[in-house]
């Protein structure tokens, strides 16, 4: 044993204990025989080793400079002896490593990746999937009668008929049929677990079926007046009416009428809430758009009034991956898409749907769905004298600018439907045919096609095909 510590010390100052006792901070990432990468420059090292060009000849060294070669190697500057590859760390600092620098490489590539196959699926398809006749279809703008349930079964009414058409098997069967003089199903709306079906009725009442099992459950009471617009919200119905009212009920309990407001001055005709159901957007004839707040929807405490539409706001749905953003659309007269933020009753954006033709001859907007899975919103038409506008319009969010429209039913679209999985929508046209349209998912194979037989249903069992 040394009996002279300081002296060892002193002799090995290159060694890790000495540099234990350095005024620099130093982290040893690393073990001691395997070099720190981080103080590397690997994309040069690996430019080198691969580089294809000739070796340059060495040149010729003498000894002076190989001398002075040697000491600049293996003495630092004070003449003490210095070994190059002794283990010593680096001094600590906020340099972050190559690993790190490397997951953000990956990440960005993965993102890129990401975001070029987005953009190279996207297109507006051509034409329809398939097209299911929906013989006696009522030609009314005023009226919801359909709706795409969870399970996969679409409800639609035709005439005094309520049809469910299965679209994983495409069987129909009929649910309802109304056997009352001049009453019929005006709006159709299924529950949060696609277990029952409400249907609003002509003469104002509202009806509740067991889907599953195919019976009448009970009515629910207390308008005057056609219902048309029906909206869930876990076990609370609201309906709209053409009574100016809009009523809530709790379907759990035998008196089910909990709340009753009555703010529109004119029919209610669009009801829609939003995904967290803490707010309820209403539409009515009277131009009016009104927020509500769940908890204070038994009182006239509306949360906000947006007047900028100019005709009947029947068209509503709220943004997926912005919930404070509300989606409207005006009727005759107006014929715009609004986005509005419902947090400061604001109107963000508004697109007139009707450029080709003149003012005073708007295109009137139907129905409204956004794509949940690309940062878009459909829209469905109605009348038109001008033959080059579109009955259905893809539009980029938030830009609002146009990606491409089709006219493909022969009279208006009366309303928009999507599908469980938000690929699908259906659109229903006062031309008594509902059609199929594969339009928020990526294509599907250019050899798959779904043949006309295959897609139509015979006239002989059903009302749909």
């Amino acid at each position: 044993m040394d009996p002279n510590p300081e002296r060892r010390l002193q002799s090995d100052w290159y060694s890790p204990t000495r540099l234990g006792s350095s005024p620099v901070q130093f982290d040893f990432p690393g073990d001691r025989f395997i070099p720190n990468r981080s103080l590397m420059d690997l994309d040069q090292a690996h430019t080198l080793l691969t580089s294809r060009t000739q070796e340059r000849s060495r040149p010729r060294i003498d000894d002076k400079y190989r001398l002075k070669l040697d000491e600049n190697l293996n003495l630092d500057s004070e003449g003490r002896p210095f070994k190059m590859l002794v283990f010593r760390g680096s001094p600590k600092s906020s340099r972050k490593s190559i690993r790190h620098i490397d997951e953000m490489r990956r990440s960005e590539d993965e993102a890129l990746y990401y975001a070029k196959k987005a953009t190279q699926y996207r297109y507006f398809p051509k034409s329809e999937a398939s097209v299911l006749d929906a013989p006696n279809i009522r030609d009314d703008y005023y009226s919801n009668i359909m709706d795409w349930g969870k399970n996969n079964l679409l409800a639609v009414a035709l005439g005094s008929e309520i049809h469910l058409w299965n679209a994983n098997n495409r069987s129909v069967q009929k649910l309802l049929q109304v056997d009352r003089a001049n009453d019929y199903p005006s709006s159709v709306a299924w529950s949060n677990d696609a277990k029952r079906v409400a249907v609003g009725h002509q003469c104002s009442e509202i009806q509740l079926w067991d889907a599953e099992a195919f019976k009448y459950v009970r009515s629910l009471e207390g308008h005057q007046k056609r219902v048309g617009a029906l909206a869930w919200n876990g076990h609370i119905l609201t309906s709209g009416s053409q009574d100016k009212s809009i009523i809530n009920h709790d379907v759990r309990v035998g008196n089910s009428l909990i709340s009753r407001v009555r703010t529109h001055a004119s029919e209610v005709c669009g009801l829609k809430w939003s995904s967290r159901g803490n707010l309820l957007a209403s539409g009515g004839n009277d131009n009016l758009v009104y927020i509500w707040e769940a908890f204070k929807i038994g009182s006239s405490h509306f949360l906000h009034r947006l007047n900028d539409h100019c005709g009947a706001v029947k068209a509503l749905a709220w943004c997926p991956y912005d919930s404070d953003v509300l989606a409207s659309g005006g009727g005759t007269k107006d014929g715009c898409i609004k986005l509005w933020n419902v947090q400061r009753g604001l109107c963000i954006n508004s697109i007139g749907t009707n450029a080709q033709a003149s003012l005073h001859n708007p295109l009137p907007v139907c129905g409204l769905e956004w794509n949940r899975h690309h940062k878009e919103i459909l829209s469905g038409h109605g009348f038109s004298t001008d033959m080059l506008n579109h009955q259905l319009c893809l539009w980029q969010y938030p830009s609002m600018s146009k990606m491409g429209g089709l006219k493909r039913h022969s009279s208006r679209v009366l309303q928009l439907s999507q599908s469980p999985d938000g690929l699908t929508v259906m659109s229903a046209g006062a031309d008594q045919t509902l059609r199929v349209w594969e339009i928020f998912g990526p294509p599907k194979r250019d050899n798959y096609r779904v043949s006309e037989l295959d897609g139509l249903l015979s006239l002989k069992t059903s009302p749909i095909r």
